[in-house]
């Protein structure tokens, strides 16, 4: 992934790792959702690597048994393909015969409508996205809007009108990337209670060459944190042992659903640190 990333590794050494300080608006807000227990869902954004044969796939695994397999091992996955092109039913069928029952497809809303002011507001496109939302049945989790970085605050008007037509029945989490959305470490206020009064999520991307954007704001029961790694520095290991403690403080507040995203540069060495999270405290109670 190339938003954020540090090409100097010696600004690894330097950065500060510390996750912001708690958004005073989430604690009422999860107070107020009905009491459940915390389900941790942990994913990886592809299954497509055939560098994870003999490490969670087996010794001689083929690429068409590679998502088997991956959905073995993980329960959930940042579904990227999808934001360069809408699946066809037949494709998707295929996906969801693969996986077990509890596993959880996150999409990344297709680009045409992500990436274009005119693709927020296309009626056509956004009906052709919720059919394909449909046709994932019960393995369908979050879609998730990422929006360009070149995507500010101004252009909100468009942003309204589009959450407008998006159905309360189905889940969706909003990235941001501009500045312009946060306000000292959490996303500007009014927009949380909105998206609140909505239920509709946020997206936390931990990345190290834009720590100001990495926010604490929660504004669905539940949450996708994107953790971007940076091939086991042992930064990776500071930034793992603070979101298990963050983890562990929004599920005590009651947080339903945490959707935990593994990246590493090329996503070879997903499986590593997705066993070095496994083997901290809340990762490894809920995991």
């Amino acid at each position: 992934m190339e938003f954020g990333k540090v090409h100097d590794v010696s600004q690894l050494d330097v950065t500060n790792w510390q996750l912001p300080a708690e958004d005073l608006l989430v604690p009422p807000f999860l107070k107020a959702i009905e009491p459940s227990k915390s389900q941790l869902l942990i994913g990886a954004p592809a299954w497509s690597h055939k560098e994870w044969v003999g490490k969670i796939y087996p010794p001689k695994t083929k690429a068409s048994d590679y998502l088997f397999h991956y959905s073995r091992y993980f329960n959930t996955i940042e579904l990227n393909t999808t934001h360069y092109r809408i699946p066809t039913p037949e494709q998707t069928r295929k996906w969801t015969e693969k996986v077990p029952e509890n596993f959880i497809f996150c999409p990344k809303v297709y680009q045409g409508i992500s990436h274009d002011l005119t693709g927020l507001t296309d009626k056509l496109l956004l009906q052709n996205w919720f059919e394909f939302l449909n046709d994932l049945g019960k393995h369908c989790g979050p879609s998730f809007l990422q929006l360009p970085p070149h995507f500010d605050y101004c252009k909100k008007a468009v942003l309204f009108k589009f959450l407008q037509s998006w159905p309360d029945e189905l889940k969706l989490a909003l990235e941001f990337r501009h500045i312009s959305w946060f306000q000292n470490g959490v996303i500007i206020p009014a927009l949380t209670q909105y998206l609140q009064s909505r239920k509709i999520g946020l997206v936390v991307t931990d990345v190290a060459g834009r720590r100001d954007v990495l926010h604490s704001s929660v504004s669905a029961p539940f949450v996708l944190v994107r953790f971007i790694g940076n091939e086991l520095h042992p930064s990776d290991f500071i930034r793992a042992a603070n979101w298990n403690d963050r983890l562990e403080t929004l599920s005590q507040q009651g947080l339903q659903e945490i959707f935990f995203f593994v990246h590493q540069p090329d996503d070879i060495l997903i499986p590593e640190m997705t066993e070095r999270l496994k083997s901290l405290s809340f990762f490894s109670l809920h995991s």
